[in-house]
């Protein structure tokens, strides 16, 4: 299975970007890593599951997002779709069509520093499958 990052603008230069592609390059040695930043996010069309990311959404613990994804990795998905949006959220009928939303916080961050949190976590939830000491 792929995990693809699809994020509303450019991630910033500087700490930023050095951060989510830390994370992205330890991602990656347990799943393929995908990232699409655009001005204008679209839900793909390719086959996969759709999460989009969204105050409004469930709330995960740690231990929680590892069990979400354990659950798509054993599944038959070539793909997992994370969709962040930028400063002013997501067009309705984006937010419409994804039904599966989860939420990283109650607050409200800035769209880059979601990205280093998303990244972050989902890194967090491979160390918690593979028993690895990162998450202690």
């Amino acid at each position: 299975m792929k995990l693809v990052f699809c994020l509303a603008g450019k991630t910033e230069r500087g700490p930023v970007g050095e951060l989510v592609d830390d994370y992205r390059k330890r991602i990656s040695r347990y799943a393929p890593v995908e990232i699409i930043e655009a001005k204008t996010l679209k839900i793909q069309s390719r086959e996969g599951v759709h999460v989009l990311l969204s105050p409004a959404g469930r709330a995960l613990t740690s231990k929680g997002l590892a069990s979400f994804l354990s659950d798509i990795l054993n599944s038959s998905a070539k793909h997992l779709f994370f969709y962040v949006g930028g400063p002013t959220g997501f067009d309705p009928e984006m937010e419409k069509a994804i039904p599966e939303k989860i939420s990283l916080s109650a607050m409200t961050f800035s769209h880059q520093i979601i990205r280093i949190m998303l990244f972050e976590q989902v890194y967090r939830a491979f160390s918690i499958l593979n028993n690895e000491p990162y998450h202690k």
